[in-house]
């Protein structure tokens, strides 16, 4: 059946509008998605060069993790704070040098509770490194083709950087993705991906694990569902990097195990 012309103009008109309400959901999350992706990316690429800073300053440093620690704080202080001039690199630092995220989220709330980054020392053995009582240097300078004895003055750390997401929308959707990916929490919100399914049940079908359990601050996944139900959406970049010890390790250092921490989680 024929309209007439401006009864087919206003019928076009309103399928228009039926159309860009479908699709506007799916574009929004498309550009904040994309926008959100691509800064998750570039805190990748700052955690890979932060925990070689780590190591390189745990090697000269006779494998300290307050070296370790600042170094790496240095280095992802871009993906919290605005570090263009040496000052503004200085008040980052200080505000955040006990290792505290310290980041104000897209809602305006400030998020003190989780650290920026956590080291684990997983060469030298820690009971090894006790075990030399004083002689370390003497350890340090013998020669050796042993492969045990050159694999203990490697020193191998693996780093987690909690990134904290911050574009609007982008972060709340994500973050449940991940969850759901890590099989923490059933995806049970709307689905971007497909605007006319308001409500749907899944996790993916693939076995993620997050690694292992023993950061200083704990069980990743458990401190992930913690602060998203408080609605600050952050994620683990774990990354790892091993460099020959440049000086002797200090069992002073490893009075505290094989995490680094420099505040109580």
């Amino acid at each position: 059946m024929a309209f007439p012309r401006p009864q087919r103009r206003q019928h076009e008109s309103g399928q228009a509008a039926v159309e860009a309400a479908l699709c506007m959901p799916l574009v929004v999350f498309m550009v904040l998605g994309s926008l959100q992706l691509f800064m998750l990316l570039q805190g990748r690429i700052l955690a890979q060069v932060a925990v070689y800073r780590a190591v390189r300053a745990g090697s000269l440093n006779h494998g300290s993790c307050e070296a370790m620690t600042h170094a790496a704080l240095v280095t992802m202080l871009p993906t919290v704070e605005h570090t263009r001039t040496p000052a503004q690199l200085a008040a980052a630092f200080e505000d955040r040098k006990r290792n505290y995220l310290r980041v104000r989220g897209s809602k305006g709330t400030l998020f003190t509770e989780g650290p920026m980054v956590e080291i684990v020392r997983e060469s030298p053995d820690v009971g090894w490194v006790r075990s030399l009582a004083g002689d370390e240097d003497l350890m340090f300078d013998a020669p050796t083709d042993s492969a045990a004895e050159m694999q203990r003055r490697t020193l191998e750390i693996r780093m987690v950087a909690w990134y904290y997401m911050r574009i609007p929308f982008a972060d709340w959707v994500m973050s449940r993705m991940f969850l759901a990916q890590f099989h923490l929490k059933n995806y049970t919100n709307a689905n971007p991906l497909n605007p006319a399914q308001k409500e749907s049940d899944w996790w993916a079908d693939t076995d993620v694990e997050l690694g292992p359990d023993d950061w200083p601050g704990g069980d990743l996944g458990d401190r992930m569902l913690r602060w998203n139900a408080q609605g600050h959406y952050l994620f683990p970049i774990q990354v790892h990097a091993a460099m020959r010890m440049m000086t002797p390790v200090k069992a002073s250092n490893f009075q505290g195990g094989a995490g680094c921490s420099l505040h109580g989680f």
